[in-house]
């Protein structure tokens, strides 16, 4: 099997590669990145000794033409490639709407022209539930984006899905819940578990917007992997399928907080500060299908994921 990742210097596109990497039956990975958002530096990800197996490219997704992809003869494409933040996605929409969605229309549109018809996975998000309004949200729950990033996420995953009943394309997309993990952005618009790691380790204050008791279900960015590299391997089964991603395990944030302390050995202060827009509800998402379709259910707990990510954090800071 030969792969192409977009996004392939993220969060996901790190972990993806590596379990592909080491699949006997994966036999090529190539990977594309434009290098634009936060960690790793260019020079830090294009050294990594991934072996002959992968070549990593320099490239906006938007850009990957027909014949390059008939060229390369892959059999999947993993689609992550995508700006993640909930709040910068508010303070630059348009940049949201012209990479998230539109760049993943073009994408759609230069893989029907395709010679092979490679099958598509498209990294979609629970956010785009919103407000549950029964739980635990199942595929069939509403979806009600709450901000822009939400929004051009199920928008993309229109797009893919549109193409994949009209042109009958085979295309699969999996909605997954809240990620982290090694290989992180670290600057700017953080998530809230790297920012708890970054000002633990500083033991500066963790902060928490609304009461903390708030709930939230984070995967580990390597079973996040496996669920992608899951659905490259069932093809057939997942094919025109939405399919959640998550633990099914729900922890609140002031908790987390306090897990981040006690992993890192902390002496931060734990302080909450009020919602810009109001407490989230609580989201707790239904797996099911992930495992009834995929065979993939998550083999890192809460702590265990952490600790590991812990550890990445302190090797930065050493350097």
């Amino acid at each position: 099997m030969r792969v192409l990742i977009t996004g392939a210097a993220g969060l996901y596109g790190f972990h993806v590669i590596e379990e592909l990497a080491a699949n006997q039956e994966v036999s090529k990975i190539y990977g594309v990145d434009d290098f634009s958002r936060g960690f790793p530096r260019e020079e830090e990800y294009m050294d990594h000794h991934w072996g002959e197996k992968v070549t990593i490219t320099k490239q906006m997704f938007q850009e990957i033409t027909v014949r390059e992809i008939n060229s390369l003869n892959v059999d999947v494409v993993i689609h992550l490639a995508g700006y993640n933040s909930g709040k910068e996605s508010m303070n630059t929409p348009e940049e949201y709407f012209l990479n998230n969605e539109y760049g993943t229309f073009q994408l759609v549109h230069t893989l029907l022209r395709t010679r092979n018809k490679p099958f598509l996975i498209y990294a979609s998000s629970t956010e785009v539930y919103g407000e549950n309004v029964y739980s635990p949200v199942d595929e069939k729950h509403p979806v009600n984006p709450q901000n822009i990033l939400s929004a051009t996420k199920l928008a993309a995953e229109k797009h893919v899905m549109a193409a994949g009943r009209w042109y009958s394309y085979p295309v699969t997309a999996l909605r997954f819940t809240n990620t982290f993990g090694e290989n992180q952005n670290i600057y700017g618009y953080t998530s809230v578990v790297s920012s708890f790691i970054d000002r633990a380790l500083r033991n500066e204050p963790l902060i928490i917007y609304g009461s903390g008791e708030q709930t939230r279900d984070f995967l580990y960015a390597k079973d996040a992997a496996r669920a992608l590299c899951a659905a490259s391997a069932a093809q057939k089964p997942s094919q025109g399928l939405v399919i959640n991603i998550a633990t099914g395990q729900e922890i609140s944030v002031f908790n987390l907080a306090g897990n981040v302390k006690k992993l890192t050995g902390s002496t931060s202060e734990i302080i909450n500060l009020p919602c810009e827009r109001g407490e989230p509800g609580v989201l707790p998402i239904d797996n099911t299908a992930a495992l009834q379709t995929l065979a993939w259910s998550p083999r890192y707990d809460l702590d265990e994921g952490l600790s590991r990510t812990i550890c990445w954090y302190k090797g930065l800071r050493s350097l």
